[in-house]
Order: C-alpha cells, then sequence, then structure tokens
C-alpha cells in the first residue's frame, strides 16, 4: 500500500495519465473515458488513502481501549467510536481533495477527452477571443466547486455540534 501511495502521489498526474492512454496502448487498451477515470481515480485515492489515515490516527488511542473496555468487539469500535471522530478530522481534506479532483479533471483533455475545458478551447478557438469562453469556463467550475465547498462547511459544523 506504501509503494502504491508512494508511487502515485509521488509523480504527477498528467504523467500518470499519458502512461495510461500512449504508454500502456500494447497491454492495456483503454479509451480515452476510461483511461481518464482510471488515472484519476487512481491518483485520487492515494491522496484520499492518507487523509483517512490521518483522520484515524488522529484519534486518539484511549478511545479505542475505551471501547474495548466496556466490551465492543473492535470492528463494533472502530464503527461506532473511531471512524466518526476520524471523519470528523478527515472531513475538510475530502473535501479539498473532491475539489481538487473537479478542478484536474481539465487535464484528461490531453488523452483526447473532451470536457470543459477542452469544450472551452475549442469555443475560443471559433469565436477568435479567450476572455469570454475562459471566464465561462471558470465561472462554470465555481458553480460546481462551490456549492460542494458550502455543503462540506455546513457538514462540518453540524458534526462540531454533534
Amino acid at each position: 500500500a506504501t509503494t502504491y501511495v508512494e508511487l502515485f502521489r509521488g509523480t504527477p498526474v498528467l504523467l500518470q495519465l499519458y502512461v495510461l492512454y500512449y504508454g500502456l496502448a500494447g497491454v492495456l487498451k483503454l479509451d480515452a473515458l476510461a483511461a481518464a477515470v482510471l488515472g484519476l481515480g487512481l491518483n485520487y485515492a492515494a491522496y484520499e488513502s492518507e487523509v483517512y489515515r490521518a483522520g484515524v490516527l488522529a484519534v486518539p488511542r484511549g478511545q479505542m481501549e475505551a471501547a474495548l473496555a466496556l466490551g465492543m468487539h473492535t470492528r463494533l469500535a472502530l464503527r461506532r467510536v473511531v471512524m466518526p471522530q476520524a471523519f470528523r478530522v478527515a472531513l475538510p481534506g475530502v473535501t479539498n481533495d473532491f475539489i481538487a479532483l473537479l478542478k484536474d479533471s481539465s487535464l484528461v483533455s490531453v488523452i483526447s477527452v473532451v470536457e470543459l475545458t477542452k469544450r472551452m478551447t475549442i469555443v475560443a478557438v471559433d469565436v477568435r477571443s479567450w476572455l469570454l469562453p475562459g471566464a465561462l469556463c471558470a465561472l462554470l467550475y465555481l458553480a460546481l466547486s462551490y456549492p460542494l465547498s458550502r455543503l462540506a462547511r455546513r457538514l462540518e459544523a453540524r458534526l462540531e455540534r454533534g
């Protein structure tokens, strides 16, 4: 697991997309969309695993010991005591990663996936102007990411009260 995490966190996602789509084409035949989903998924799974690991490690060891002392089995103690606390700690990092993933989806245009940024580029060339299409593209990314950050803040506040 450590090798996987270090490999995917230690190399650029753009390079990973190139390797999946072009470099492994002779061995692993993926269409552009499948390579994009797989590449971004593998990359962000490595980052997410570290966020979750940090969340679990942030819960004091005494919490688990107390749950076990009360007669809970390890799985029940993890589910009812450790994981809810770990989730509260990990939530800001998870939210940040999901917003970053949304924005990093623009990178898949390099392997011929037509997504929002690629569509903006096509429109900008057609209308011979980059300002308006670029501004609209930025507004669309903001419109997609801002509600997610607001939702996460509300969830964090709710968890803090509870």
